[in-house]
Parts: C-alpha cells; sequence; structure tokens
C-alpha cells in the first residue's frame, strides 16, 4: 500500500489555514507561512519521522516542475503587457536580479557565512520551483533555499505595499513589478487580495522573468 499519509497531513494542513486567514488577528499572515508553522508543531509535537513523512509527501515536491512550466501561461497571454512597458519592465528586472544576488552574496561575506549557505541565499528571490534548481546547481542546500524563499516571500507580502506607500509609489505596474521580483509568489498573492488586476499580471510576469534571468546569471557565474 502506497504511504500517503504524508500528503494528506499537509493538504488537510494547508485548508486549515486557509480557514485560520478569516480570523481578524491571522488575516495579515499568508496561509503557506501558517501551514509550514502547524506541520512543524505537529511533527514535532507528535515526535514524528522526518524522513517519512518527507517520503511520503514527496509527490506534491514532484508538482514542482509541472508548476514551474505552468508559469509559462501568464507570460504568453501578458506578453503584449510585456512588451508595451519594456523600458520600465526591463529595467527593474535587472536592477532586481543584480540586487538580490549581490545583497546575499555581501551578507555572506559580512558575516564570515560558509560559501554553500552564500549560494542557497542568492536565490532568495525566485519562486521556490526554480530557485530549488538554482540552488543544486551553484552548490547550495535546496533545504535551507526553501526556508529563506518563504521567509522572502512572506516579508514581502507582509510589508511590501506598505514600504512602497511609504516612498509614495502609486503606479500600478510598478508596484506589480517590485513585488513580484522581490517577494515571487507570495507577494504576488498579496497584490491578489487587494483585488489589483494590474499588479498580479506585472507580479506574475516579474516573478517568471526574474527566476529565467537568475537562473541564466547564476550558472554563468557559476
Amino acid at each position: 500500500m502506497i504511504n500517503l499519509w504524508g500528503i494528506i497531513l499537509t493538504i488537510a494542513v494547508f485548508e486549515t489555514a486557509k480557514r485560520l486567514k478569516k480570523v481578524k488577528f491571522l488575516n495579515k499572515l499568508p496561509p503557506t507561512f501558517m501551514a509550514g508553522l502547524i506541520l512543524v508543531a505537529i511533527i514535532l509535537g507528535f515526535k514524528l519521522d522526518y524522513t517519512s513523512y518527507n517520503k511520503s509527501a514527496c509527490f506534491l515536491t514532484l508538482m514542482l516542475g509541472p508548476a514551474t512550466i505552468a508559469l509559462a501561461y501568464p507570460l504568453v497571454e501578458n506578453i503584449e503587457l510585456l512588451t508595451k512597458n519594456k523600458r520600465a519592465v526591463y529595467t527593474g528586472f535587472v536592477i532586481a536580479t543584480i540586487t538580490a544576488l549581490l545583497s546575499s552574496y555581501f551578507i555572506g561575506k559580512v558575516f564570515h557565512t560558509d560559501w554553500n549557505i552564500v549560494t542557497s541565499l542568492m536565490p532568495k528571490s525566485v519562486t521556490t520551483p526554480i530557485a530549488l534548481e538554482i540552488s543544486k546547481a551553484i552548490g547550495g542546500i535546496p533545504e535551507l533555499t526553501a526556508c529563506i524563499v518563504s521567509l522572502t516571500g512572506i516579508y514581502g507580502a507582509l510589508i511590501g505595499h506598505k514600504l512602497l506607500k511609504l516612498f509614495n509609489i502609486k503606479s500600478d505596474i510598478s508596484i506589480g513589478i517590485a513585488i513580484g521580483a522581490a517577494s515571487h509568489v507570495l507577494g504576488t498573492s498579496s497584490c491578489l487580495e487587494k483585488h489589483k488586476d494590474k499588479q498580479v499580471v506585472m507580479a506574475t510576469l516579474a516573478l517568471i522573468v526574474i527566476g529565467i534571468i537568475t537562473t541564466v546569471v547564476c550558472i554563468f557565474l557559476f
């Protein structure tokens, strides 16, 4: 019999996290973040074997591949919007990629961090499926990369719009590019919650293109 308890537990916890989002003091937290905390609490509290859990939930990890390919759909569907605003868009993409990579590098150097941890940090602003492959390719630790990517997304989802408002950024195109480029899918979800269609489109395009650019740059550098 196939061991599916990890998949069942993960889906059940995620559905629970989505319902918890309706609670007033929890509605600012992304369901992914809450689901992660609940899973950690369950695994530690019931002293479950993480290796066994990970193995039984591996199908969900395998789905990251098709999910990555599916990102091409919104890119093709909105290619006109991308080309129409190409000057602002591509400038933002390049600056975002360089900033994400260099900030990881210099933070690692300042704190005398091991090189494999530095390389694990570098894809922090890229959506998880792509970030994990980049981490593997450049000698990082995929599990650590997954944690950092999640934290980056949560941070962007929680304060991204507030920070841009503080700097008086009002353009939906600029906001979408900034959110998607810096905090990938989780940041993009915050645009969706605000019902800002143009922000969602630009954030989606940003997270896709940033993923492609980061992949090429990292492979070229390493």
